[in-house]
C-alpha cells in the first residue's frame, strides 16, 4: 500500500461547451477546452501482489515436501490434439472485435507513459497558467462583444442533444428540455405528454412571469377546452400522415374518431364506449386508447372524464369560452357530415300553415306573402338573395336601395335585410376563416389588408369546389377575424406614393423581446423608417436594458423590411 495507480478514461461528455476560466485583475480569462481525461484508482496492482504472495507461499511451505528428485515421476505422455481455425468472417471480426474482452486486452497492451507531476506553486506551472491569459490586443476581435452575446457564443445551444439525452420515459420530459423551448413548443409538449390539465396546473410549468391571456393564446393552438380543461388535439397528438401502432388505422381516422369521443365528453362527464364505437367504427385497442387518456373507467356509470369540471377557469375567461363552443359547434357540423351521424328529429318543428285561396293573387304568377309558410320563410329569403349580384370577395353589399314589393299585394322583402341577415357568418366558415388567418398572421407577423385580400384568393383557388370559404367573406369578416386571432390594427407613417391601407401584425408572441416590440411600434408611429442602431437606443432609453444585436436583428426582420440601410415596416414600401 506504498503507492497509488491512477488510470486514464475517456469521458463520455462532450467538452465543446465547457472552458477553463482565470480570474485576474477583475478580469475573466477563457480557453475553451478541447478534450477531457479522467484520472481514476485502479486497484489491479493488489491483485498482482497476491497472485505473487501465493505463489511464493507454495514454492517455500508447501513445496518442501517434494523437493526430493526422487520423488518426482515422470510426467506421463498426453496425445496432443492441434486444430487449426477456420476463417473469420467481417461480420464475426466486427463482432469479437466490439466484445469487452477485446477492448479490455487492448487497454491492457497499451503502454504506459512516465511524466512529472508538478505543483500549482512551481515555476513550470506558473509559466503554463501564464498562457491562459489572453494578450490585450486589437487582434483578438472575437471578445469584442456584449456579455450576453459572448456567453451565447461560448455556449451554444447543444446541437447532439437527442444523442446525449438521458434514456427517459416517453411520457416524461426533463425540465432542462423546457427551459430551451418557445412558449408554443412548450405549450405542445406538455399537452403532448399530459393529454388532459387545468390551466392552473399548467401556468406554473411555463417560463416566469408569463401572461395569462399570452399563455391561453398559445394554448389554443395545441389544445381545445373540455369541461373547463384543456385537452391535446387531436391533430397534434396524432401528426398528419403517420398510423397507428396497434391496427395500422390512419391517424385522420383516428383523429376524426378521438374528436367525437371528445365532444361527447363536452356534453356529458360519463361515456359509453358501446355507443361511441357504434359510430366511429375504430378497433377496440385504439377506442381504448383514447379513452384511456382521457378519462377512467368507472363501475356502472361508464367512462368517466379524467378532471373535474374547472369551474374558476370558465368563470374567469368567459371569452375564451365562449370561442371554444363555436369551435366545437363548426367542429361537430365536420365530425356529422363525416361520421354519418343522424340528426335527431326536431320535435319543436312547427307545422305548415293552410292560406285559403282568396289570398292569393294572379298577377305575374308570383305569390303573396301570405301564401308563404313559416317553413317556408327562409328559402324565400334564400330565393331573394340568390338575385343578387355580389363580388366573389363580398359576403354581402352594402348601401342597398329597396326595390319595392315582390308582388301585388303591397308585402315585401327588403333587400336590406337579406344583406344583414348574410353578414352573420356561420360557425363552420368563422372557424375555417380563423385557422387560415391565424397561420397566416403567426407566420409572416405583418399583414396588410391587400395582401390578406391575395392571400385569401390563392387559398380559395387550392380550395374544392362547394368549399366553406367559398361562400362569400367580406373585407370586414377578414379584419374582424385578424383581431380575433390576437392581432392588431398598426397605425404607422406612410411613405409619400404608398397607397394606405389597414395593415395589422401580432404585437406579441409571449417571449422576453415583447416590451422591446412595443417600443418598436411607438417608434413607427411617427416615421416610417428607422435604422437599428435608432431603434436599439430607443429601447434602451425605454426600458434601461441594452438590446444585443441579434435579438434586434430579428425583431426587426420580424415585422419589417430592409431598404437602402433603412428599415420600413413590411406593407409600407412598393416592393413589398
Amino acid at each position: 500500500m506504498d503507492k497509488q495507480v491512477l488510470t486514464s478514461q475517456p469521458n463520455v461528455t462532450s467538452s465543446s461547451r465547457y472552458a477553463v476560466g482565470l480570474l485576474k485583475d477583475g478580469d475573466l480569462h477563457l480557453t475553451p477546452v478541447h478534450g477531457l481525461v479522467q484520472l481514476r484508482p485502479s486497484f489491479g496492482y493488489l491483485d498482482k501482489a497476491d497472485i505473487k504472495q501465493k505463489a511464493d507461499a507454495m514454492a517455500s511451505g508447501d513445496g518442501m515436501a517434494g523437493d526430493s528428485s526422487q520423488d518426482e515421476a515422470e510426467e506421463e505422455a498426453k496425445p496432443v490434439m492441434v486444430r487449426f481455425s477456420r476463417p473469420e468472417s467481417d461480420e464475426a471480426k466486427a463482432r469479437r472485435m466490439a466484445s469487452y474482452e477485446y477492448l479490455h486486452k487492448k487497454r491492457e497492451e497499451e503502454p504506459w507513459i512516465s511524466f512529472r507531476h508538478h505543483h500549482m506553486h512551481e515555476e513550470r506551472a506558473e509559466s503554463e497558467r501564464m498562457q491562459l491569459l489572453a494578450s490585450r490586443t486589437s487582434e483578438l476581435t472575437e471578445f469584442c462583444t456584449q456579455p450576453p452575446d459572448y456567453l451565447k457564443m461560448l455556449m451554444p445551444g447543444n446541437l447532439d442533444a437527442d444523442q446525449e439525452k438521458p434514456a427517459m420515459p416517453n411520457n416524461v420530459i426533463s425540465m432542462n428540455q423546457l427551459k430551451s423551448m418557445t412558449l408554443i413548443d412548450r405549450c405542445k409538449a406538455l399537452m403532448i405528454n399530459a393529454k388532459v390539465i387545468k390551466f392552473n396546473q399548467l401556468l406554473p410549468l411555463l417560463p416566469k412571469d408569463t401572461n395569462p391571456q399570452t399563455a391561453i393564446r398559445g394554448l389554443q393552438q395545441v389544445a381545445m377546452l373540455v369541461q373547463g380543461c384543456w385537452v391535446v388535439k387531436s391533430d397534434t397528438l396524432y401528426p398528419k400522415d403517420s398510423f397507428s401502432a396497434h391496427s395500422g388505422v390512419p391517424a385522420d381516422v383516428i383523429s376524426r374518431g378521438r374528436d367525437y369521443v371528445l365532444w361527447r365528453f363536452r356534453q356529458n362527464r360519463y361515456v359509453s364506449r358501446k355507443e361511441v364505437s357504434s359510430v366511429i367504427k375504430l378497433p377496440a385497442e385504439d377506442l381504448k386508447e383514447i379513452f384511456e387518456q382521457i378519462s377512467r373507467i368507472k363501475v356502472n356509470h361508464g367512462w368517466e372524464f379524467l378532471c373535474a369540471y374547472d369551474s374558476e377557469f370558465v368563470n374567469r375567461y368567459p371569452e375564451v369560452v365562449q370561442r371554444q363552443q363555436m369551435l366545437w359547434d363548426a367542429k361537430y357540423q365536420q365530425l356529422s357530415k363525416l361520421l354519418k351521424i343522424p340528426k335527431e328529429a326536431d320535435k319543436d318543428k312547427p307545422r305548415r300553415r293552410r292560406t285559403s285561396s282568396r289570398s292569393r293573387t294572379k298577377s305575374g304568377g308570383e305569390k303573396s306573402m301570405s301564401d308563404i309558410s313559416d317553413t317556408d320563410t327562409d328559402s324565400a329569403f334564400k330565393k331573394v338573395s340568390h338575385n343578387i349580384k355580389r363580388d366573389p370577395m363580398d359576403i354581402g353589399l352594402t348601401n342597398h336601395i329597396s326595390n319595392g314589393p315582390c308582388n301585388a299585394t303591397g308585402s315585401s322583402i327588403d333587400y336590406m335585410e337579406v344583406d344583414t341577415m348574410d353578414k352573420i357568418p356561420s360557425l363552420e366558415l368563422k372557424t375555417e376563416l380563423m385557422n387560415f388567418i391565424q397561420e397566416k398572421l403567426y407566420s409572416r407577423y405583418v399583414l396588410t389588408l391587400g395582401e390578406l385580400r391575395r392571400l385569401f384568393q390563392m387559398k380559395l383557388s387550392q380550395c374544392p369546389a362547394g368549399h366553406i370559404l367559398g361562400t362569400g367573406v367580406s373585407d370586414t369578416l377578414l379584419q374582424q377575424t385578424v383581431v380575433e386571432v390576437g392581432g392588431v390594427q398598426i397605425y404607422t407613417q406612410w411613405p409619400p406614393g404608398v397607397k394606405e391601407e389597414p395593415i395589422f401584425a401580432l404585437t406579441k408572441t409571449g417571449d422576453k423581446l415583447d416590451e422591446a416590440r412595443a417600443v418598436l411600434w411607438e417608434v413607427l408611429k411617427t416615421t416610417n423608417r428607422l435604422k437599428s442602431s435608432i431603434f436599439k437606443k430607443k429601447v434602451e432609453e425605454k426600458l434601461g436594458v441594452p438590446l444585443s444585436d441579434a435579438d434586434c436583428r430579428k425583431i426587426l426582420k420580424d415585422y419589417c423590411v430592409t431598404k437602402a440601410a433603412m428599415w420600413y415596416l413590411k406593407g409600407t414600401t412598393a416592393s413589398t
